[in-house]
């Protein structure tokens, strides 16, 4: 945290705009589990407190065990182009990204639709 905070200071000193820091979660269990709970509650109360957006985190899901081993990734799934079938699970992981790109407000994709 020490290093997030001297980074921000010195680009609030360059540039007079703060660093947009985004927090996300990652491999989060669907179960429901008191310690991801309180990760939870703890992440809210520090992003009010140190200044950073929450990003809602994407699932450990298995198709992406599946797709390592062959070097790809959800993004270079297509459900016609490729030879992989889709499941709900691809279709719930692609709309996990689809979220998070909402989330980032990429200044490109302002006002424009996101397929994939």
């Amino acid at each position: 945290s020490e290093m997030v905070w001297s980074c921000r200071k010195k680009k609030a000193q360059t540039s007079r705009r703060p660093i947009d820091w985004i927090v996300m979660r990652n491999r989060m269990s669907p179960l429901a589990a008191r310690n991801k709970e309180r990760v939870g509650e703890a992440l809210d109360n520090l992003s009010k407190r140190i200044g950073f957006r929450l990003a809602p985190g994407l699932s450990e899901r298995v198709i992406y065990r599946e797709l390592f081993p062959a070097g790809l990734t959800l993004l270079d799934l297509t459900e016609k182009g490729s030879n992989v079938s889709f499941t709900m699970s691809h279709v719930a992981a692609r709309q996990e990204m689809r979220d998070l790109i909402i989330i980032l407000q990429l200044p490109e994709l302002t006002g424009a639709e996101i397929t994939f």
